[in-house]
């Protein structure tokens, strides 16, 4: 991961950088030319810090039995079958040059090369370029899963085969469409000068295990990568060209989006919206519903909360789900759906349940179990950070499950998804099966109730549907002044390195993740 300049030095020109692509206009500006001081987020640093261990892997495992060339300066002796890695202190300038020096060379991989064109108003640093037919395909490195259920084809290799184009078809995950932008960047700088494959291919090696490289035919899509690239490129360009004449307020103004989250300047901006009563802060509007509804004069929530479902203004059609939320938004509260039945799951012993999992490991399952006399809280931790531990956690677990299933007088209340796939995850990894069900999907088929989706069927709430947001709204609130599953991260590392305080934290952290869940349940029947 190498810092760049985003302006040309020389010509003062506006140089846009892959990472740009595809991201908040507002947040592009603020990221150039806001003087505030921005949130920093610690859990955002770790990340970051996550993301350079793992590029530091993919590296090493790259190179393993190699001895690669380095290059500090332009017009090291470059060996056409040797790997080429240039040193992270190189500057730009010389980085760039190395780059295409190499690339004359022909150079079988490069290592941290640099890519820019005046002409592009573009800059790039891709991780990895590979020698691929007459020319190159650059390949970036993701500290998150690139393969998913859901997507884009791709063609995915192992790291000792990463040049073979044509392995295994998968699916590139549909919501990581800015890592595909970014290798199209690249793609471009290479074209540019004379350097890019012709396949249009470039390549992303995500978090999976073992490593695997996921190669994108660029030209292809509807409509194609490199298309919604020359798109998010020209938007990029003009918000930061108007940006320099006018760096006191954005070209495009905030709209609240799923993006939002992890912004540094989300504090910044929900402000101003919230100041504004701005109708993107409702979760069912979407950036596109936000542009027809200002063309129509609807900018606030509460504007919206008057409004009937259907009824058409400006062209655009009112949904109903946007309408209730705003109307629970004007109340503070949940908003029972009309119609609906509030009776809940019930048994003689009802189980709240919670994991916590660091990189996608489990490490802690949460049990809250209420019975006829009482309720007790019983934990399955394990803090060794091994894949071993997180066998005995899920060996635990299951065991519980297989007793649940025997008993069947029990019912098990989860919040969304999350524990399925998890738990689906470990199995696999671990081998481990049930006794009492064909697999974790069928065991929570038959014994469990994802409350997530139980309360989105009967209730609109004024702002997602989060454990977080969803709980204060029934009376409950966390002893921890910073509960997340993000912040526990940061936890989980220092519970790992022996650190008890932060073990005990975790403990109560996913204790009252299920006690709210419990605390849900209670304010639902009252309701009845």
């Amino acid at each position: 991961m190498v810092a760049m300049n985003r302006t040309n030095e020389e010509t003062g020109t506006v140089m846009i950088g892959g990472g740009e692509l595809g991201r908040c206009p507002t947040r592009i500006h603020h990221d150039r030319y806001n003087t505030a001081e921005r949130t920093t987020d610690p859990v955002v640093e770790h990340r970051i810090a996550e993301g350079r261990r793992w590029e530091d892997a993919v590296v090493s495992a790259l190179l393993e039995g190699m001895q690669p060339t380095v290059a500090v300066e332009p017009g090291t002796r470059i060996d056409s079958g040797t790997p080429l890695v240039i040193a992270g202190d190189v500057r730009s300038s010389d980085r760039e040059a190395i780059t295409l020096e190499a690339m004359q060379a022909g150079a079988s991989l490069i290592l941290g090369g640099r890519l820019s064109s005046e002409s592009l108003q573009s800059v790039g640093a891709p991780d990895i370029l590979v020698r691929l037919d007459d020319g190159y395909a650059p390949i970036d490195v993701k500290h998150h899963k690139a393969i998913g259920p859901l997507g884009i084809p791709v063609r995915v290799t192992s790291l000792d085969q990463m040049e073979d184009v044509n392995g295994t078809t998968a699916t590139f995950r549909a919501n990581r469409i800015n890592d595909l932008l970014q290798i199209a960047h690249y793609w471009k700088l290479l074209d540019e000068v004379g350097f890019a494959n012709p396949r249009h291919l470039g390549g992303i090696i995500g978090a999976e295990t073992p490593m695997i490289v996921a190669w994108v035919d660029l030209a292809a899509g509807r409509p194609p990568i490199l298309e919604r690239h020359r798109e998010a490129l020209q938007e990029a360009v003009l918000v930061t060209t108007v940006g320099r004449l006018q760096p006191d307020e954005p070209f495009i103004k905030a709209v609240w989006r799923g993006e939002c989250r992890s912004c540094p300047w989300a504090d910044f901006c929900r402000a101003e919206l919230e100041a504004i009563d701005h109708v993107s802060l409702l979760p069912a509007i979407t950036p596109n519903d936000t542009e027809q509804l200002l063309e129509a004069g609807i900018s606030t929530t509460s504007a919206m909360a008057n409004l009937e479902p259907g009824s058409v203004h400006g062209g655009y059609e009112i949904a109903e789900e946007a309408t209730l939320q705003a109307r629970a938004r004007a109340t503070g509260s949940l908003l029972r759906r009309s119609g609906v039945d509030l009776a809940l799951p019930a048994a003689d012993t009802e189980i709240d349940f919670d994991i916590e999992t660091y990189g996608g490991s489990l490490y802690l399952a949460g049990l809250l179990i209420h019975e006829p006399h009482g309720a007790a809280f019983r934990p399955i931790s394990e803090w060794s950070g091994t894949a071993s531990g997180e066998r005995r956690v899920l060996r635990d677990l299951f065991e519980f499950f297989d007793d649940v299933a025997e008993r069947n007088d029990a019912v098990v209340y989860h919040w969304t998804g999350y524990e399925r796939t998890i738990l689906n995850e470990a199995a696999l990894r671990q081998g481990l099966t049930l006794r009492s069900a064909p697999s974790v999907d069928a065991w929570f088929d038959e014994h469990a109730c994802d409350l997530w989706w139980w309360i989105k069927q009967r209730f609109v709430s004024p702002n997602g549907y989060s454990l977080k947001v969803i709980a204060p709204l029934c009376g409950f609130h966390w002893r921890d002044s910073d509960p997340g599953g993000a912040q526990s991260e940061l936890w989980y590392a220092d519970a790992v390195s022996g650190d008890d305080a932060q073990r005990l934290r975790l403990l109560e952290y996913n204790e009252d993740d299920v006690a709210a869940q419990a605390a849900i349940r209670r304010w639902v029947r009252a309701q009845e």
